[in-house]
């Protein structure tokens, strides 16, 4: 069982460092982040069976990738203008071409 503890802790640790590295400067972002990621552990605290936890530490490593690799900020430079904070792990996928109209 120590094993799924540490496996956890560390869960809960890696989700919180990718907050503080996705969400940085914005404050509001930062602290609903905290909150969902407590409330989300502490729903489960009490949790014994150890197949449902290792889901649940499935579903978080996911949840981590996702913030990690597919969240970005966008910061506002000027009125209408906005800078993205990609960083090294941000997926980058070419964006698919429009489908043209046939004309008849």
């Amino acid at each position: 069982m120590s094993s799924l503890r540490s496996k956890v802790l560390s869960c809960y640790r890696s989700l919180h460092r990718t907050r503080l590295k996705v969400f940085r400067d914005d404050s509001f972002a930062l602290e609903a982040g905290k909150q969902r990621i407590r409330t989300e552990f502490l729903k489960h605290k009490n949790e014994t069976d150890p197949a449902k936890i290792a889901d649940l530490i499935q579903m978080a490593e996911g949840a981590e990738k996702v913030l990690r690799c597919n969240i970005v900020q966008g910061v506002q430079t000027d009125k209408g203008t906005f800078r993205l904070r990609i960083t090294g792990d941000t997926e980058l996928q070419n964006n698919a071409p429009r489908p043209c109209k046939k004309e008849k």
